[in-house]
């Protein structure tokens, strides 16, 4: 038998027992590593995916092997989804779509999205704090993966701040960080069955940095037909990228290049009474009725 590796993820033992198990395997052509899920290092940078496992080179092993519980599904999944992409065998575990594997999803069909970090575990070191502001910049965004309606998201001005700012809302492994693209406003692009059904411009009102009508922002209707091809494309196809029939694609543009990013694709977007969301919804239905 050929010599191979197996790094084995997320097996919540000792170290006493990881020894016992490769002692009892009694197979010496086979290198049984083990790491922590907490441990996970995810990073977009100008579009280029990257995940780590501190001390782990993932593309020297010839099978990874994960488990997870509740509360690391969504990591779980998100090492499947960079797995899949590298070709390197492994199981899986979780289906669990979250904003970091919707993220993740996007930025590897070449859709840009903001520079992006994420770390699972429960300490965050100077080494983090540096990564941060080189591939975030700053200011940058911290925000909650399981968060909505423009809550537990934060603005990061200076790097010393980054740790305070997570000490303060001390849910250290369920937030990431983002680049923040200067803007004035965002659109809502809502999808329905692969069109662009309708667009909402969001403006900020008294917040320094969130678009979130649920914080205030100002909402306007536009014909869609008076909409950028490029910010119609870009959300069509965002959603089509996710599977997604119906959906709302949050774009925002750099005030100062020019360039669109999608910030967020809602699976359940909010609808404003009496606006073109409410018609993009009764249009959906109808074709899903006479299909």
């Amino acid at each position: 038998m050929s010599n191979s590796s197996v790094l084995a993820v997320g097996i919540n033992i000792s170290v006493v027992d990881k020894h016992l198990i490769q002692k009892k395997l009694g197979l010496k052509s086979i290198r049984l590593d083990f790491a922590s899920i907490k441990d996970i290092i995810f990073t977009i940078i100008d579009g280029d995916i990257d995940v780590e496992i501190k001390g782990k080179v993932l593309k020297n092993y010839d099978h990874v092997w994960i488990q997870s519980g509740w509360k690391t599904n969504q990591l779980a999944y998100l090492l499947h989804l960079f797995l899949k992409s590298q070709k390197i065998s492994h199981n899986r575990t979780s289906t669990q779509s979250t904003k970091l594997s919707d993220i993740f999803s996007l930025a590897s069909k070449d859709i840009l999205v903001p520079n992006t970090f994420f770390h699972n575990g429960l300490k965050i070191d100077n080494g983090n704090v540096e990564d941060i502001g080189k591939i975030c910049k700053l200011p940058c965004i911290y925000k909650n993966v399981f968060g909505s309606l423009g809550t537990d998201v934060f603005l990061i001005n200076r790097q010393e701040d980054i740790k305070q700012t997570i000490r303060d809302n001390k849910k250290y492994n369920r937030y990431l960080f983002q680049e923040y693209i200067p803007n004035d406003f965002d659109y809502r692009v809502v999808i329905a069955n692969g069109k662009s059904s309708s667009v909402c411009k969001r403006t900020r009102v008294s917040d320094k940095y969130r678009n979130n009508v649920a914080l205030g922002a100002k909402e306007e209707f536009i014909n869609v037909q008076d909409v950028s091809s490029d910010i119609l494309d870009l959300a069509i196809k965002a959603a089509k990228v996710l599977k997604l029939n119906w959906a709302g694609v949050d774009i925002v543009t750099d005030k100062g290049t020019g360039q669109n990013y999608v910030l967020e694709v809602n699976r359940r977007p909010g609808l404003t009474g009496k606006s073109s969301e409410i018609l993009a919804a009764y249009k959906y239905i109808i074709e899903l009725v006479g299909r």
